[in-house]
């Protein structure tokens, strides 16, 4: 079944679960110098990019089921499936950590 993501898609894929893992480092002050302008300053930005990529995805895998083979759309329903676990983890680690910011 890995192989029917495709070799883009698991990048993605392990690139949301990769932000969702380091996001809960992204609130350390002072982030103008070192690894803290990464984790404070570029996963925060990144983080809903790739949520909307990965959302943009399962748009196109939806559209592309509609004249799909069974198999083909047996592929494209895991796709899915683990599309929106990435994208839903990714989801709730920035809200988790940014919520409390956003919402005084």
């Amino acid at each position: 079944m890995l192989q029917s993501i495709g070799p883009l898609r698991g990048m993605l894929d392990l690139t949301a679960l990769l932000f969702a893992l380091l996001l809960p480092f992204a609130h350390l002050p002072g982030y103008e110098s070192s690894w803290n302008l990464f984790f404070s300053g570029v996963l925060p930005a990144c983080a809903p990019i790739v949520i909307i990529v990965i959302m943009l995805d399962v748009m196109m895998s939806q559209i592309w089921k509609s004249d799909a083979s069974a198999e083909r759309i047996t592929a494209l329903n895991w796709i899915i499936k683990v599309h929106c676990v990435a994208a839903g983890l990714l989801l709730v680690s920035f809200l988790t950590v940014f919520l409390p910011v956003l919402v005084p």
